[in-house]
Protein backbone atom coordinates (compact mmCIF):
# COMPACT_ATOMS: atom_id res chain seq x y z
CA UNK A 1 0.00 0.00 0.00
CA UNK A 2 1.29 3.69 -0.89
CA UNK A 3 0.00 5.92 1.01
CA UNK A 4 0.10 8.82 -2.14
CA UNK A 5 -1.70 6.69 -4.33
CA UNK A 6 -4.43 4.14 -2.28
CA UNK A 7 -7.46 4.62 -0.43
CA UNK A 8 -6.53 4.48 3.16
CA UNK A 9 -7.58 7.54 5.27
CA UNK A 10 -10.35 6.38 7.15
CA UNK A 11 -13.53 9.03 7.21
CA UNK A 12 -17.27 9.63 7.16
CA UNK A 13 -19.12 11.75 4.55
CA UNK A 14 -21.48 14.49 5.79
CA UNK A 15 -19.24 15.59 8.55
CA UNK A 16 -18.93 11.98 9.88
CA UNK A 17 -22.32 11.00 10.18
CA UNK A 18 -22.09 9.55 6.62
CA UNK A 19 -21.01 6.00 5.26
CA UNK A 20 -17.76 4.88 6.25
CA UNK A 21 -15.24 4.54 3.70
CA UNK A 22 -11.33 4.73 2.67
CA UNK A 23 -10.50 7.51 0.97
CA UNK A 24 -7.12 8.55 -1.22
CA UNK A 25 -4.83 11.02 -0.40
CA UNK A 26 -5.45 13.02 -3.80
CA UNK A 27 -9.20 12.73 -2.95
CA UNK A 28 -9.03 14.04 0.23
CA UNK A 29 -6.64 16.95 -1.17
CA UNK A 30 -7.95 17.67 -4.58
CA UNK A 31 -11.98 16.96 -4.09
CA UNK A 32 -14.87 18.40 -2.57
CA UNK A 33 -16.33 16.61 0.30
CA UNK A 34 -17.41 17.14 3.92
CA UNK A 35 -15.24 14.51 5.40
CA UNK A 36 -14.36 13.99 9.07
CA UNK A 37 -11.78 11.03 9.94
CA UNK A 38 -13.75 7.46 11.74
CA UNK A 39 -11.76 5.16 13.71
CA UNK A 40 -12.84 3.24 16.80
CA UNK A 41 -10.03 5.27 19.15
CA UNK A 42 -9.93 9.00 19.40
CA UNK A 43 -5.57 8.37 19.73
CA UNK A 44 -5.71 7.14 16.47
CA UNK A 45 -7.69 9.40 14.35
CA UNK A 46 -5.92 12.45 15.67
CA UNK A 47 -2.87 10.51 14.49
CA UNK A 48 -4.33 9.99 11.31
CA UNK A 49 -4.77 13.57 10.68
CA UNK A 50 -1.52 14.47 12.77
CA UNK A 51 0.23 11.91 9.62
CA UNK A 52 -2.22 13.71 6.69
CA UNK A 53 -0.74 17.20 8.55
CA UNK A 54 2.76 15.93 8.21
CA UNK A 55 2.74 14.91 4.58
CA UNK A 56 0.93 17.76 3.53
CA UNK A 57 3.47 19.81 5.19
CA UNK A 58 6.27 18.48 3.99
CA UNK A 59 5.06 18.09 0.27
CA UNK A 60 2.75 21.04 -0.15
CA UNK A 61 4.65 23.92 1.92
CA UNK A 62 2.87 27.24 1.66
CA UNK A 63 5.29 29.82 0.51
CA UNK A 64 3.04 32.65 3.06
CA UNK A 65 0.05 33.58 4.04
CA UNK A 66 -1.79 34.11 1.15
CA UNK A 67 -0.86 30.72 -0.32
CA UNK A 68 -2.14 29.15 2.83
CA UNK A 69 -5.48 31.09 2.89
CA UNK A 70 -5.80 29.84 -1.18
CA UNK A 71 -5.05 26.11 0.02
CA UNK A 72 -8.00 26.20 2.88
CA UNK A 73 -10.27 28.08 0.31
CA UNK A 74 -9.69 25.91 -2.65
CA UNK A 75 -9.09 22.39 -3.13
CA UNK A 76 -5.47 21.23 -5.27
CA UNK A 77 -5.39 20.61 -8.99
CA UNK A 78 -4.51 17.28 -10.47
CA UNK A 79 -1.43 18.65 -11.67
CA UNK A 80 -0.67 20.49 -8.56
CA UNK A 81 -0.94 17.28 -6.78
CA UNK A 82 1.00 15.39 -8.91
CA UNK A 83 4.11 17.76 -8.59
CA UNK A 84 3.83 17.72 -4.94
CA UNK A 85 4.02 14.24 -4.61
CA UNK A 86 6.68 13.44 -7.05
CA UNK A 87 9.88 13.61 -5.11
CA UNK A 88 8.51 11.69 -2.24
CA UNK A 89 6.76 9.17 -4.04
CA UNK A 90 8.67 5.91 -2.72
CA UNK A 91 8.99 7.11 1.08
CA UNK A 92 5.41 6.21 1.63
CA UNK A 93 5.23 2.78 0.15
CA UNK A 94 4.27 0.47 3.22
CA UNK A 95 5.91 -2.48 1.33
CA UNK A 96 8.68 -0.61 -0.37
CA UNK A 97 11.69 -3.49 -1.05
CA UNK A 98 14.01 -1.31 -0.06
CA UNK A 99 12.64 1.81 1.87
CA UNK A 100 8.96 0.87 3.47
CA UNK A 101 7.16 3.54 4.92
CA UNK A 102 8.86 3.71 9.50
CA UNK A 103 10.57 0.72 8.70
CA UNK A 104 14.16 -0.96 8.16
CA UNK A 105 15.15 -3.37 5.77
CA UNK A 106 16.91 -6.69 7.71
CA UNK A 107 15.91 -6.47 10.97
CA UNK A 108 17.30 -9.34 12.95
CA UNK A 109 15.09 -10.59 15.88
CA UNK A 110 15.11 -13.16 18.10
CA UNK A 111 10.93 -13.34 18.05
CA UNK A 112 8.44 -11.60 16.76
CA UNK A 113 6.55 -9.12 18.51
CA UNK A 114 2.43 -9.22 17.47
CA UNK A 115 1.05 -6.29 16.01
CA UNK A 116 -1.04 -5.54 18.81
CA UNK A 117 2.44 -3.67 20.39
CA UNK A 118 2.23 -0.63 17.94
CA UNK A 119 -1.31 0.17 18.79
CA UNK A 120 -0.28 2.46 22.12
CA UNK A 121 -0.92 1.23 25.17
CA UNK A 122 1.62 -1.19 25.92
CA UNK A 123 -0.56 -4.19 25.53
CA UNK A 124 1.64 -7.22 26.85
CA UNK A 125 2.11 -8.44 30.55
CA UNK A 126 -0.19 -6.66 32.74
CA UNK A 127 0.34 -3.10 30.34
CA UNK A 128 -2.88 -3.17 28.26
CA UNK A 129 -4.47 0.04 29.49
CA UNK A 130 -6.91 -0.11 26.43
CA UNK A 131 -7.07 -3.11 25.91
CA UNK A 132 -9.82 -5.94 26.92
CA UNK A 133 -7.45 -9.09 26.50
CA UNK A 134 -3.60 -9.21 25.49
CA UNK A 135 -4.58 -10.96 22.15
CA UNK A 136 -7.62 -8.55 21.39
CA UNK A 137 -5.80 -7.62 18.22
CA UNK A 138 -4.08 -10.28 15.91
CA UNK A 139 -4.26 -8.66 12.84
CA UNK A 140 -4.11 -5.15 11.05
CA UNK A 141 -5.04 -3.68 7.77
CA UNK A 142 -2.56 -1.51 5.78
CA UNK A 143 -4.33 1.37 6.68
CA UNK A 144 -4.77 0.96 10.30
CA UNK A 145 -0.82 -0.39 10.52
CA UNK A 146 0.32 3.24 8.93
CA UNK A 147 -1.25 5.17 11.15
CA UNK A 148 0.28 3.12 13.80
CA UNK A 149 3.24 2.50 13.05
CA UNK A 150 3.22 6.66 12.76
CA UNK A 151 1.50 7.32 15.94
CA UNK A 152 4.08 5.18 17.90
CA UNK A 153 7.00 6.41 16.43
CA UNK A 154 5.62 10.08 17.32
CA UNK A 155 3.60 9.96 19.99
CA UNK A 156 4.35 7.52 22.23
CA UNK A 157 7.19 6.37 24.77
CA UNK A 158 9.88 4.11 24.08
CA UNK A 159 8.85 0.54 22.86
CA UNK A 160 11.08 -0.81 26.07
CA UNK A 161 14.37 -0.64 27.70
CA UNK A 162 17.10 -0.36 25.25
CA UNK A 163 15.03 1.47 22.74
CA UNK A 164 14.88 4.98 22.07
CA UNK A 165 11.78 7.51 22.28
CA UNK A 166 9.74 10.04 20.57
CA UNK A 167 11.71 13.04 19.56
CA UNK A 168 10.22 15.25 21.41
CA UNK A 169 10.93 13.46 24.97
CA UNK A 170 14.90 14.61 24.67
CA UNK A 171 16.97 12.62 26.92
CA UNK A 172 13.51 11.19 28.59
CA UNK A 173 12.52 7.87 26.25
CA UNK A 174 9.11 7.92 28.96
CA UNK A 175 7.73 11.16 27.51
CA UNK A 176 4.81 11.08 25.48
CA UNK A 177 3.82 14.78 23.98
CA UNK A 178 0.66 16.62 23.92
CA UNK A 179 -0.20 17.66 20.36
CA UNK A 180 -2.11 20.77 20.27
CA UNK A 181 -3.94 21.22 16.77
CA UNK A 182 -6.57 23.39 15.62
CA UNK A 183 -10.14 22.70 13.62
CA UNK A 184 -11.21 23.37 10.97
CA UNK A 185 -14.73 23.01 9.27
CA UNK A 186 -14.16 19.86 7.61
CA UNK A 187 -11.28 17.13 7.39
CA UNK A 188 -9.63 19.17 4.09
CA UNK A 189 -9.68 22.21 5.83
CA UNK A 190 -8.38 21.24 9.10
CA UNK A 191 -5.17 19.30 7.28
CA UNK A 192 -4.21 23.08 6.09
CA UNK A 193 -5.07 24.81 9.58
CA UNK A 194 -2.05 23.23 11.06
CA UNK A 195 0.37 23.06 7.78
CA UNK A 196 2.69 26.08 8.74
CA UNK A 197 4.28 28.13 5.59
CA UNK A 198 7.88 28.53 5.09
CA UNK A 199 8.79 31.63 7.04
CA UNK A 200 7.50 29.84 10.20
CA UNK A 201 9.39 26.91 9.70
CA UNK A 202 12.35 28.94 8.96
CA UNK A 203 11.90 31.04 12.14
CA UNK A 204 11.64 27.33 14.49
CA UNK A 205 14.53 25.79 11.90
CA UNK A 206 17.01 28.55 11.54
CA UNK A 207 18.35 28.09 8.03
CA UNK A 208 16.31 25.23 6.98
CA UNK A 209 15.39 25.28 2.97
CA UNK A 210 13.30 22.98 1.26
CA UNK A 211 15.66 20.39 -0.14
CA UNK A 212 14.21 16.66 -0.68
CA UNK A 213 18.00 15.58 -1.86
CA UNK A 214 19.16 15.88 1.71
CA UNK A 215 15.96 16.18 4.25
CA UNK A 216 14.94 12.78 4.29
CA UNK A 217 13.11 10.40 6.35
CA UNK A 218 15.13 7.86 8.50
CA UNK A 219 14.23 4.91 6.17
CA UNK A 220 15.43 6.61 3.29
CA UNK A 221 18.49 7.68 4.79
CA UNK A 222 19.07 5.63 7.93
CA UNK A 223 20.12 6.79 11.00
CA UNK A 224 23.49 5.67 11.37
CA UNK A 225 24.69 2.93 14.88
CA UNK A 226 26.10 5.21 17.51
CA UNK A 227 25.55 8.36 15.49
CA UNK A 228 25.60 11.45 17.76
CA UNK A 229 22.94 13.90 16.04
CA UNK A 230 22.35 17.49 17.02
CA UNK A 231 19.19 18.56 16.61
CA UNK A 232 19.74 21.91 14.07
CA UNK A 233 21.32 19.00 11.50
CA UNK A 234 17.39 17.36 11.71
CA UNK A 235 15.47 19.29 8.97
CA UNK A 236 11.91 19.39 8.51
CA UNK A 237 10.98 15.90 6.44
CA UNK A 238 13.40 13.76 8.98
CA UNK A 239 12.15 15.49 12.32
CA UNK A 240 8.22 15.25 11.46
CA UNK A 241 8.66 11.09 10.33
CA UNK A 242 11.73 10.90 12.69
CA UNK A 243 11.76 6.90 13.28
CA UNK A 244 13.54 5.81 16.98
CA UNK A 245 13.10 2.14 16.44
CA UNK A 246 14.09 -0.46 14.01
CA UNK A 247 11.89 -2.49 12.93
CA UNK A 248 9.75 -4.79 10.02
CA UNK A 249 6.86 -5.79 8.96
CA UNK A 250 5.59 -9.06 8.61
CA UNK A 251 2.25 -9.45 6.16
CA UNK A 252 0.22 -12.19 6.04
CA UNK A 253 -0.10 -14.24 3.10
CA UNK A 254 -3.63 -14.80 3.37
CA UNK A 255 -6.01 -11.51 3.43
CA UNK A 256 -7.68 -11.50 6.54
CA UNK A 257 -10.71 -9.07 7.85
CA UNK A 258 -8.80 -6.44 9.61
CA UNK A 259 -9.37 -7.02 13.92
CA UNK A 260 -10.21 -2.88 14.29
CA UNK A 261 -12.16 -1.55 10.80
CA UNK A 262 -13.34 -4.83 9.75
CA UNK A 263 -14.83 -5.39 6.68
CA UNK A 264 -13.76 -7.49 4.07
CA UNK A 265 -10.44 -9.49 3.72
CA UNK A 266 -7.55 -7.20 3.20
CA UNK A 267 -3.77 -7.36 3.23
CA UNK A 268 -2.56 -7.56 6.86
CA UNK A 269 0.05 -7.49 9.41
CA UNK A 270 0.53 -9.87 12.50
CA UNK A 271 3.66 -9.85 13.44
CA UNK A 272 6.78 -7.08 12.68
CA UNK A 273 10.34 -7.53 14.14
CA UNK A 274 12.53 -4.84 16.47
CA UNK A 275 15.84 -4.60 17.33
CA UNK A 276 17.41 -2.54 19.96
CA UNK A 277 20.00 0.60 18.00
CA UNK A 278 21.84 2.98 19.67
CA UNK A 279 22.13 6.95 18.56
CA UNK A 280 21.69 10.19 20.56
CA UNK A 281 20.15 13.10 19.66
CA UNK A 282 21.83 16.54 21.31
CA UNK A 283 19.24 19.27 22.01
CA UNK A 284 15.56 19.38 21.71
CA UNK A 285 14.12 19.00 18.14
CA UNK A 286 11.48 22.30 18.02
CA UNK A 287 8.43 19.67 16.70
CA UNK A 288 5.50 22.14 15.64
CA UNK A 289 2.82 20.26 16.99
CA UNK A 290 3.46 20.54 20.49
CA UNK A 291 3.80 23.22 23.10
CA UNK A 292 6.76 23.86 24.79
CA UNK A 293 7.30 24.65 28.66
CA UNK A 294 10.07 25.69 30.45
CA UNK A 295 11.51 26.21 34.09
CA UNK A 296 14.68 27.98 35.59
CA UNK A 297 17.43 25.51 36.35
CA UNK A 298 20.48 26.99 37.40
CA UNK A 299 19.41 30.61 35.95
CA UNK A 300 19.12 29.51 32.67
CA UNK A 301 15.39 28.45 31.21
CA UNK A 302 15.30 25.00 30.34
CA UNK A 303 12.34 23.85 27.79
CA UNK A 304 10.62 20.47 27.23
CA UNK A 305 7.43 19.72 25.40
CA UNK A 306 4.24 19.24 27.86
CA UNK A 307 3.31 16.28 28.81
CA UNK A 308 -0.25 15.18 30.23
CA UNK A 309 -0.24 14.12 34.00
CA UNK A 310 -2.45 10.89 34.98
CA UNK A 311 -5.97 13.31 36.39
CA UNK A 312 -5.46 16.50 35.31
CA UNK A 313 -7.68 17.60 32.17
CA UNK A 314 -6.31 19.62 29.07
CA UNK A 315 -7.53 23.17 30.33
CA UNK A 316 -5.31 22.96 33.22
CA UNK A 317 -2.36 23.71 31.15
CA UNK A 318 -5.10 25.76 28.27
CA UNK A 319 -2.59 28.65 29.09
CA UNK A 320 0.86 27.11 28.18
CA UNK A 321 -1.18 25.35 24.86
CA UNK A 322 -2.15 28.99 23.80
CA UNK A 323 -0.10 31.99 25.39
CA UNK A 324 3.41 32.71 24.57
CA UNK A 325 5.61 33.71 27.71
CA UNK A 326 9.57 34.12 28.12
CA UNK A 327 10.30 33.00 24.41
CA UNK A 328 12.83 35.73 24.03
CA UNK A 329 13.03 36.90 27.35
CA UNK A 330 16.74 35.97 29.08
CA UNK A 331 15.41 37.17 32.49
CA UNK A 332 12.26 35.14 32.51
CA UNK A 333 11.55 32.27 35.23
CA UNK A 334 9.58 30.03 33.30
CA UNK A 335 8.08 30.17 29.17
CA UNK A 336 5.49 28.90 27.29
CA UNK A 337 5.67 28.44 23.60
CA UNK A 338 2.13 27.23 21.89
CA UNK A 339 2.23 24.58 19.68
CA UNK A 340 2.93 26.01 15.85
CA UNK A 341 -1.13 25.72 14.66
CA UNK A 342 -2.21 27.84 17.04
CA UNK A 343 0.99 30.50 16.81
CA UNK A 344 0.15 30.62 13.46
CA UNK A 345 -4.01 30.74 13.68
CA UNK A 346 -2.87 33.83 16.34
CA UNK A 347 -0.91 35.53 13.79
CA UNK A 348 -3.81 34.89 11.17
CA UNK A 349 -6.03 36.73 13.14
CA UNK A 350 -8.43 33.74 13.66
CA UNK A 351 -11.67 34.39 15.69
CA UNK A 352 -13.14 31.70 17.33
CA UNK A 353 -10.36 29.12 17.79
CA UNK A 354 -11.36 25.47 18.10
CA UNK A 355 -8.92 23.10 19.18
CA UNK A 356 -7.89 19.10 19.30
CA UNK A 357 -5.51 18.70 21.86
CA UNK A 358 -4.34 15.02 22.81
CA UNK A 359 -2.09 12.92 24.51
CA UNK A 360 -1.00 9.84 26.69
CA UNK A 361 -0.15 9.85 30.10
CA UNK A 362 2.54 7.82 31.03
CA UNK A 363 4.16 6.33 33.66
CA UNK A 364 7.85 5.60 33.39
CA UNK A 365 7.85 3.06 30.65
CA UNK A 366 3.60 2.37 31.08
CA UNK A 367 0.98 3.72 28.83
CA UNK A 368 -1.62 4.20 31.70
CA UNK A 369 -4.15 6.79 30.02
CA UNK A 370 -4.95 9.15 27.16
CA UNK A 371 -6.44 12.39 27.04
CA UNK A 372 -7.54 13.35 23.83
CA UNK A 373 -10.43 16.72 24.17
CA UNK A 374 -11.85 19.39 22.04
CA UNK A 375 -11.18 23.45 23.60
CA UNK A 376 -13.13 25.87 21.92
CA UNK A 377 -11.84 29.67 22.30
CA UNK A 378 -14.19 32.80 21.83
CA UNK A 379 -12.28 35.22 19.69
CA UNK A 380 -12.10 37.34 22.25
CA UNK A 381 -8.86 35.79 23.55
CA UNK A 382 -6.55 37.54 21.50
CA UNK A 383 -7.76 40.83 22.52
CA UNK A 384 -5.33 40.51 26.12
CA UNK A 385 -3.43 37.47 26.34
CA UNK A 386 -3.66 37.54 30.13
CA UNK A 387 -7.04 37.00 30.69
CA UNK A 388 -7.07 33.22 29.74
CA UNK A 389 -4.39 32.53 31.87
CA UNK A 390 -6.23 34.34 34.85
CA UNK A 391 -8.95 31.54 34.34
CA UNK A 392 -7.20 28.94 34.40
CA UNK A 393 -5.50 29.89 37.40
CA UNK A 394 -9.19 30.77 39.41
CA UNK A 395 -9.61 27.05 38.26
CA UNK A 396 -6.06 25.45 39.64
CA UNK A 397 -5.90 27.34 42.63
CA UNK A 398 -9.68 26.78 43.82
CA UNK A 399 -9.14 22.98 43.52
CA UNK A 400 -5.63 23.07 45.22
CA UNK A 401 -7.85 24.89 47.94
CA UNK A 402 -10.20 21.98 48.01
CA UNK A 403 -7.85 19.04 47.55
CA UNK A 404 -5.39 20.80 50.44
CA UNK A 405 -8.12 21.18 53.11
CA UNK A 406 -9.51 17.82 52.78
CA UNK A 407 -6.55 15.83 52.94
CA UNK A 408 -5.92 18.09 56.23
CA UNK A 409 -9.34 16.68 57.27
CA UNK A 410 -8.23 13.20 56.13
CA UNK A 411 -4.64 13.22 57.42
CA UNK A 412 -5.62 15.34 60.68
CA UNK A 413 -4.02 18.70 62.50
CA UNK A 414 -1.56 19.26 64.79
CA UNK A 415 0.00 22.37 66.26
CA UNK A 416 2.36 21.54 69.58
CA UNK A 417 3.14 25.38 70.30
CA UNK A 418 -0.48 26.05 70.39
CA UNK A 419 -0.78 22.22 71.69
CA UNK A 420 -3.68 22.03 69.02
CA UNK A 421 -4.39 18.32 67.80
CA UNK A 422 -7.15 17.23 65.36
CA UNK A 423 -7.80 13.33 64.88
CA UNK A 424 -7.95 13.03 61.18
CA UNK A 425 -11.00 11.20 59.08
CA UNK A 426 -8.49 8.65 57.88
CA UNK A 427 -9.80 7.93 54.69
CA UNK A 428 -8.29 9.70 51.20
CA UNK A 429 -11.16 11.93 50.71
CA UNK A 430 -8.95 14.45 48.96
CA UNK A 431 -8.10 12.38 46.30
CA UNK A 432 -12.28 11.90 45.09
CA UNK A 433 -12.67 15.61 45.67
CA UNK A 434 -9.77 15.50 42.48
CA UNK A 435 -12.42 13.68 40.18
CA UNK A 436 -15.04 15.35 41.85
CA UNK A 437 -13.72 18.71 41.20
CA UNK A 438 -12.50 18.24 37.39
CA UNK A 439 -16.15 16.22 36.53
CA UNK A 440 -18.54 18.80 37.91
CA UNK A 441 -16.40 21.97 36.74
CA UNK A 442 -16.30 20.63 32.98
CA UNK A 443 -18.87 22.65 31.87
CA UNK A 444 -18.61 25.25 33.76
CA UNK A 445 -15.11 25.79 31.89
CA UNK A 446 -15.96 24.84 28.34
CA UNK A 447 -18.46 27.20 28.26
CA UNK A 448 -16.92 30.15 29.85
CA UNK A 449 -14.04 29.94 27.39
CA UNK A 450 -15.48 29.59 24.40
CA UNK A 451 -18.60 32.16 25.66
CA UNK A 452 -17.95 35.83 23.70
CA UNK A 453 -18.79 37.71 26.77
CA UNK A 454 -16.66 36.14 28.80
CA UNK A 455 -13.79 38.36 27.25
CA UNK A 456 -15.83 41.69 26.26
CA UNK A 457 -17.56 41.64 29.59
CA UNK A 458 -14.12 40.60 31.42
CA UNK A 459 -14.74 41.81 34.80
CA UNK A 460 -18.40 40.42 35.60
CA UNK A 461 -17.50 37.28 33.76
CA UNK A 462 -14.09 36.65 35.58
CA UNK A 463 -16.08 37.21 39.25
CA UNK A 464 -19.17 35.23 38.45
CA UNK A 465 -16.30 32.25 37.01
CA UNK A 466 -15.00 32.77 40.13
CA UNK A 467 -18.19 32.16 42.11
CA UNK A 468 -19.36 29.08 40.17
CA UNK A 469 -15.71 27.57 40.71
CA UNK A 470 -15.79 28.24 44.82
CA UNK A 471 -19.53 27.25 45.10
CA UNK A 472 -18.83 23.64 43.39
CA UNK A 473 -15.63 23.63 46.11
CA UNK A 474 -18.24 23.91 48.64
CA UNK A 475 -20.63 21.84 47.73
CA UNK A 476 -18.34 19.02 47.27
CA UNK A 477 -16.67 19.86 50.49
CA UNK A 478 -19.83 19.44 52.49
CA UNK A 479 -20.79 16.29 50.54
CA UNK A 480 -17.48 14.21 51.24
CA UNK A 481 -17.27 15.42 55.35
CA UNK A 482 -21.09 14.99 55.89
CA UNK A 483 -21.30 11.14 56.64
CA UNK A 484 -17.98 11.88 58.97
CA UNK A 485 -20.06 14.89 61.00
CA UNK A 486 -21.62 12.32 63.05
CA UNK A 487 -18.89 10.81 64.87
CA UNK A 488 -18.02 13.82 67.85
CA UNK A 489 -14.00 13.35 66.99
CA UNK A 490 -14.02 14.07 63.88
CA UNK A 491 -15.96 17.47 63.81
CA UNK A 492 -13.01 19.42 65.35
CA UNK A 493 -11.13 18.59 62.02
CA UNK A 494 -14.00 19.35 59.48
CA UNK A 495 -14.64 22.48 61.32
CA UNK A 496 -11.03 23.65 61.17
CA UNK A 497 -10.69 22.51 57.56
CA UNK A 498 -14.14 24.35 56.79
CA UNK A 499 -12.91 27.49 58.08
CA UNK A 500 -9.69 27.35 56.35
CA UNK A 501 -11.13 26.93 52.95
CA UNK A 502 -13.85 29.68 53.31
CA UNK A 503 -10.58 31.84 53.61
CA UNK A 504 -8.90 30.52 50.86
CA UNK A 505 -11.89 30.88 49.07
CA UNK A 506 -12.95 33.95 50.08
CA UNK A 507 -9.43 35.43 49.19
CA UNK A 508 -9.74 33.92 45.85
CA UNK A 509 -13.09 35.79 45.20
CA UNK A 510 -11.50 39.32 46.53
CA UNK A 511 -8.34 38.67 44.22
CA UNK A 512 -10.76 37.62 40.75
Amino acid sequence: MNLLKDPWIPVRADGGTGAFRLLAYQQLLCEPGNWQVSLPRDDLELACVQLLVCMTQVMFLPEDDKALRTRMSKTLSPDDFAAGISPCYDWFDLDHPTQPFMQSRGVEAAENTPIQKILVGLPAGNNHAFFNEVGEVKKLSAALTAISLFNQAANANSMGGGFKGNLRGGSNPYLTPVNIFVIGKDLRETIWHNVLTLPRIQKLLPGWKPDFKHDQPSWVKPIKANESIKWNDIGLVRGLFWQPTRLELVQEKTPYSCDILGGNPVQVYAVFLKEQFKFSVDGLWPHPHGARTATTSDGVLKWKFAAFSVTSPAWTQLSEFVVPRGVNDTNAQEGSEPSGPVAQADELGEGHLHLWVGGYCAKQGSIVGRRHEMLSLAKGWRDDKGRLPKLVEIGKEAKRALYGKLLLASKGYENKKKQIKFQGIGTSIHEIADKLFYARTENLIHETFSNEDTFSQWAVARKAFAKHITDHCRTIFEELTDPYAMKPELIPVIAWARRSLNIDLAKLMEEA
